[in-house]
């Protein structure tokens, strides 16, 4: 079908550009693209295609005007938009972004704009008008969480409970030559993260000019950075560097006193539009500023603010596109560089046969003697930041000797097995700022110590295998249970059918929803208990076995398994359909493959965990393998709706990719666009 870009027509163009947008079995959009303006032209039509209202949500929520649209429910979330200033600074300094990135976003929204003029009856009432800073803004409202969060750890201490954030958590998995069968490095990018609202990503695959780009992006910004280039992968996780400190503050009669002296607050007025009924309905709000940043709390005469390092930033995009056009190695650290992520593990692998991890983050510079895990002193001014810490102070290494890396929300410490004593992982290596490094020698937790074992056994590793690993449905330590049932020496078929379980909550696994019933008839401590407590005795495990075989025979049909009561689908549609793993927290049960579950009716359906789950096998070029947990398309009378759910994520597959092979493309394409990009104007 062809479609002619009729806006900006009559304004002087800078150039006319083809796209094409070639939608596989699974709705994939593959953007090509003379330049990278097309393709991101060819993104901004694609993801309104499939997620207009998601991404006109995105940038409510950046801006703050959520509840002018929504409700009440949002007035919290827009304040604290507001007192972070993500509109006021994006709007203030969008110009300092590269031109390129300002080209990017623009060609971008310009497809969106095609797409809302094309079918205006897909255009909500309460879309707002774009603007190109709403992606800068964005960019900031995504990465917000991480200090956000941090600074919400540190107000626990002063007693104050912070405004929730949601739960961040991912894997990540690179497997050095030496230990795969193509002698190519073996990347694993799985973040976590919920399967609905603003982190829900989207699947492309994008090539224009300099780039080529495969993976996951939020919903609203032009192209992927999880995911791989032609010649690297990038993955993140949560956790990395301290990054923002809360400081206590003495207020009296509009001053805060600071070195000294008395000095005025720094306060804005907003107006946050709250509707109601059918009516908006304007509060007026003040937020107060010290030298260290915006007032959130006050108690017991004290107040609370928060200084933030990313406050003045705006080139995300800049270090993004940085990232996603490296070359090698040495082109990606000078991106990373540029200190515009939150604090995350981040691993690289290229197709040199590198191998990276740092720990990554925008660091202050703290004096000796200030901890910046607790409230610091406002007015003294003894624990002001004394600048940034560069890119070479953060915890890195390259191709450590073990041969692998995870960091699955885990310690630097706890990322291979047994870190030689001059490795830099280590965190006597960071005495002097231990914040940079911010762990102890702490072990993996449950989901990590799991990739640990996989990865340090793993050799000659195909990309079969390492799918298998990524959807790994082994629950860590269930064999200590094993053992502790037959020591408790009951005899039952109940018992007997847990003693040949081969310890992975697979979907079609009896033992393993026997071993979950078992797990939660527990009361106390030992319900969620990853290892047997020393004080169980043999009479509660029988009881337990007791209760969960009743269960078993009461609750469920003869043949019932794992995946008769674990299940994955869409909200809002007709299906779900059985899912091997999971994080069973209720249980002590947590696997390598990450799904959380929610009840619902007689059923746990999954609502968050993998969210894009990529496998990169960094060849020249690389080969990959994806699949997200629902489906493309947000439209319910979509074919893609849900069907990544039924087809794939249910049973442990991923899809090819076909990168940069349009030649095989071709054979699974469903739907073909053609657009023409009028370019912008000069």
């Amino acid at each position: 079908m062809q479609k002619l870009c009729l806006f900006l027509c009559c304004l002087p163009l800078a150039h006319a550009a083809h796209v094409t947008i070639l939608r596989d079995e699974y709705g994939v959009p593959h953007i090509f693209a003379q330049d990278a303006a097309g393709a991101a032209f060819g993104s901004g039509y694609a993801q309104a295609e499939d997620r207009l209202e998601e991404m006109l949500k995105n940038y409510r929520r950046a801006e703050g005007t959520m509840a002018e649209a929504f409700g009440p429910e949002f007035f919290r979330d827009d304040w604290r938009q507001r007192v972070w200033r993500h509109r006021q600074v994006s709007e203030q300094h969008y110009r300092e972004l590269s031109p390129r990135s300002r080209e990017m976003i623009e060609a971008f929204q310009a497809g969106v704009r095609q797409y809302m003029h094309e079918h205006p009856e897909r255009v909500p009432a309460w879309a707002p008008k774009l603007e190109p800073w709403q992606l800068v803004a964005l960019g900031r409202y995504i990465i917000w969480g991480w200090p956000e969060g941090e600074a919400g750890g540190k107000l626990l201490h002063a007693g104050i409970q912070p405004d929730p954030i949601a739960y961040h958590g991912s894997n990540e998995m690179l497997l050095a030559p030496s230990r795969t069968a193509m002698h190519a490095p073996i990347a694993i990018v799985d973040p976590h993260l919920s399967w609905y609202g603003p982190f829900r990503f989207y699947e492309m695959r994008i090539y224009g000019g300099g780039l080529a780009f495969s993976g996951a992006c939020i919903v609203g910004l032009p192209f992927p950075v999880l995911g791989h280039s032609r010649y690297a992968s990038i993955a993140m996780t949560t956790g990395g560097p301290d990054t923002s400190d809360v400081y206590e503050e003495e207020l009296k009669d509009g001053k805060y006193k600071f070195r000294g002296e008395w000095r005025p607050l720094v306060t804005r007025q907003e107006k946050i539009g709250v509707k109601v009924g059918g009516k908006i309905d304007w509060k007026d709000v003040t937020i107060e500023s010290t030298v260290h940043g915006p007032i959130v709390a006050h108690k017991n005469g004290k107040s609370y603010s928060v200084a933030i390092p990313y406050a003045d930033e705006v080139r995300l995009m800049d270090e993004s596109w940085a990232m996603a056009t490296a070359h090698n190695l040495s082109e990606m650290k000078k991106a990373l560089a540029m200190l515009q992520f939150m604090a995350q593990n981040i691993m690289v692998g290229t197709v040199d046969g590198d191998i990276f991890y740092v720990r990554n983050g925008r660091v202050p510079v703290r004096p000796k003697g200030c901890d910046p895990s607790l409230v610091l002193p406002g007015a003294s001014g003894a624990c002001e930041w004394q600048g940034i810490h560069p890119f070479e102070d953060l915890v890195q290494v390259a191709n450590p000797p073990q041969g692998y890396m995870q960091n699955c929300n885990a310690s630097p410490y706890a990322m291979t097995r047994n870190p030689p004593e001059d490795s830099p992982l280590l965190p006597e290596k960071y005495a002097e700022h231990p914040y940079i490094y911010n762990e102890k020698r702490t072990p993996p937790h449950q989901r990590a110590a799991m990739v640990l074992d996989l990865l340090d056994a793993a050799q000659d590793v195909t990309p079969e295998q390492a799918i298998g690993i990524a959807f790994s449905p082994q629950v860590w330590h269930a064999e200590l249970w094993k053992e502790r049932i037959g020591k408790a020496a009951i005899e039952s078929q109940f018992a007997s059918m847990l003693a040949s379980w081969d310890r992975r909550s697979a979907l079609d696994s009896r033992p393993a929803l026997a071993f979950y019933l078992f797990k939660t008839s527990f009361d106390g401590a030992a319900k969620r208990a990853v290892d047997p407590p020393p004080d169980l005795t043999d009479g509660q495990i029988r009881a337990a076995l007791a209760k969960a075989e009743a269960r078993l025979k009461s609750d469920f049909a003869p043949d019932a398994v794992f995946g008769t009561l674990f299940r994955v689908g869409r909200q809002g549609g007709e299906h779900t359909w059985p899912v091997s793993g999971g994080s069973l927290t209720d249980a002590g049960m947590a696997t390598p493959r990450a799904v959380s579950f929610d009840k619902s009716g007689q059923e746990m359906i999954g609502r968050g965990g993998q969210t894009s789950t990529q496998i990169v096998i960094l060849t020249k070029p690389p080969q990959s393998y994806m699949v997200i947990p629902l489906g493309e398309s947000d439209r319910a009378d979509s074919p893609h709706f849900d069907d990544q759910a039924e087809k794939l994520f249910s049973k442990s597959r991923a899809k090819s990719t076909y990168f940069l092979n349009r030649e095989e493309l071709e054979k699974h394409v469903t739907a073909r666009e053609e657009l023409e990009f009028t370019g912008l104007p000069k």
